[in-house]
């Protein structure tokens, strides 16, 4: 295969609510495939799980601000945003933000981190994809359980 012929993946511009854990792991795992990656936190602290590295060559931009709040989420570049993914572990703050990008913003692709399974359920009609880390570590847990 030449170098010519190999097909390049699309940069996504994603949007990230919460930098705990989860959100920072995500955000530089994407920002690895060489997606843009914006970041919204209310607290500056949380940013500290992001490598320094890639926030100083401007792979991941770190944003001051409620994921909730219009106004806040406008200066992550919403209106560019391919991906929206709310990752905090509170479920209504996720769906509110969801709701919200997908409805508002009308970025396509909406990611929820909703652990409650019939708020899962609801939100999924709702157009917003719904992701759960208890439901993937129970079926993880079961699974390993078996061998």
């Amino acid at each position: 295969m030449t170098e010519s012929s190999k097909i390049q993946p699309e940069i996504k511009h994603m949007v990230i609510m919460h930098c705990d854990g989860l959100g920072a792991s995500v955000a530089n795992a994407l920002s690895d495939q060489g997606h843009k990656i914006y970041v919204i936190d209310d607290r500056m602290e949380s940013f500290d799980r992001l490598p320094k590295n890639k926030i100083d060559n401007g792979d991941i931009t770190p944003i001051i601000g409620d994921g909730t709040i219009k106004n806040h989420l406008a200066r992550t570049s919403m209106d560019n945003a391919d991906v929206f993914m709310a990752l905090s572990d509170i479920d209504s703050r996720n769906a509110m933000a969801g709701q919200m990008a997908k409805h508002i913003f009308k970025i396509p692709r909406v990611i929820c981190r909703i652990d409650d399974p019939e708020r899962q359920k609801m939100y999924n009609s709702l157009g917003l994809y719904c992701i759960s880390a208890r439901t993937f570590a129970t079926q993880m847990v079961v699974e390993a359980a078996k061998a």
